[in-house]
């Protein structure tokens, strides 16, 4: 099967996942702060003035929106891989076959991702969502609308706990992390509380995969241009409602406001369910500028972020490498004590450091060495070029 070229591939899709992983980076940072005693979103619970100022804007516009967001592109990528498939004159069994092996080899990347680098992988997760999606991604429009309707719940519940386990007025950070043993340890410990906990997390992605699921059916990202009042809509209705429902979470994590016993449960909740808004509404905002631009191309920024979305996999995966060593207690430790401000920093610079490894592989039109791993895995040939890659 001939791999999909640069120039085959749409801006918005591929520009929208490498920023979100800007998002992921900052959302992914503040796990790593130990020493500290937080809050609601995982927050320390006295933090300095740079702190909040960070918690504010982290809180508002990245935490429960960025995950969302990649997961709204990953169910969006699966369709456009069948509809590829079937231009190309594969079957439904062989394009079926194909998703079944890229999916659980990501599962399997995701194991291995969890167990040697970090305890919060998202890997394995997609990887099971996109074996449940080979059963439902022909399903008719309506039927797809009721599962994301019915599994909301679980989105909510998933994203309230999310926002709640920083909450439990100790020290952030497991007892006997401190060692690379230990950590080593704990993430065998969450290795197996994730294999129990996958149904409940996979039927949390469901909302998020069938908006993107019915968003590729009418090439939403590929032909923006042909969907712009409904993109305006999603962007002017969906950053309000974010913002708005991302407030009374952001105000307890800073200390603003005192909740009172139960109120944290429904502040959480709240920041998850608005925060789907968000994911939605950053999308069709950036398929949105994607009609703005020209005959000469993307801009610098744009360009790096396309970079970096084209070989997802590889910086996700890279992220991990560069946090582990800089805030692991057992490492370089920056995380022990630290506070938003610091480790935020960090995950700008680690992501800046993606960018930069994105930026040279795209010059060099190659793809990440994820990507060729997992399309070699999947496809069984080495990839051609940088749109030969498969994304998470």
């Amino acid at each position: 099967m001939r791999a999909t070229t640069a120039r085959e591939r749409a801006l918005a899709p591929d520009v929208a996942r490498g920023l979100a992983l800007l998002g992921i980076a900052l959302a992914n940072g503040v796990v790593h702060i130990t020493g500290r005693t937080t809050g609601v979103l995982a927050k320390p619970v006295d933090g300095s003035a740079g702190d909040r100022l960070v918690d504010t804007l982290v809180g508002l516009l990245v935490d429960n929106r960025a995950f969302p967001m990649f997961t709204l592109l990953f169910a969006y990528g699966t369709v456009v891989i069948l509809r590829r498939s079937a231009e190309r004159g594969l079957t439904w069994p062989e394009a079926r076959g194909l998703l079944l092996r890229r999916n659980a080899w990501l599962a399997v990347v995701g194991v291995a991702h969890l167990v040697l680098l970090f305890f919060g992988d998202i890997l394995l997760s997609y990887g099971l969502l996109g074996l449940l999606l080979v059963a439902v991604v022909r399903w008719p429009d309506t039927r797809l609308r009721t599962l994301g309707w019915a599994t909301l719940p679980l989105f909510v519940g998933l994203s309230a706990l999310d926002g709640l386990g920083g909450a439990t007025g100790v020290p952030a950070g497991l007892p006997g992390r401190e060692t690379f043993v230990g950590d080593l340890l704990w993430r065998g410990v969450t290795l197996v509380s994730s294999v129990f906990s996958a149904p409940l997390v996979v039927g949390a992605l469901l909302p998020p995969a069938v908006i993107g699921i019915l968003l590729a059916r009418r090439r939403v990202l590929e032909q923006p241009a042909d969907h712009l009042p409904l993109l305006r809509r999603l962007v002017l209705v969906g950053f309000p409602v974010s913002v708005v429902g991302g407030v009374p979470a952001v105000l307890a994590a800073t200390g603003a406001v005192e909740l009172a016993t139960g109120w944290d449960v429904v502040v959480a909740a709240l920041h998850g369910l608005t925060g789907l808004a968000g994911a939605v509404a950053f999308t069709a905002a950036v398929a949105w500028w994607s009609t703005t631009v020209g005959p000469r191309g993307p801009g610098v920024v744009a360009r790096a972020a396309r970079a970096v979305g084209r070989r997802s996999l590889t910086c996700y995966l890279l992220q991990s490498v560069l946090f582990v060593p800089l805030l692991s207690a057992w490492a370089l430790g920056l995380g022990a004590g630290a506070g938003t401000a610091t480790v935020s920093l960090v995950a700008v610079g680690v992501y800046a450091v993606t960018v930069l490894v994105a930026v040279v592989l795209d010059r060099l039109d190659l793809p990440g060495p994820a990507e060729r791993l997992l399309r070699r895995l999947t496809y069984g040939q080495p990839p051609v070029g940088a749109g030969a890659e498969v994304r998470p």
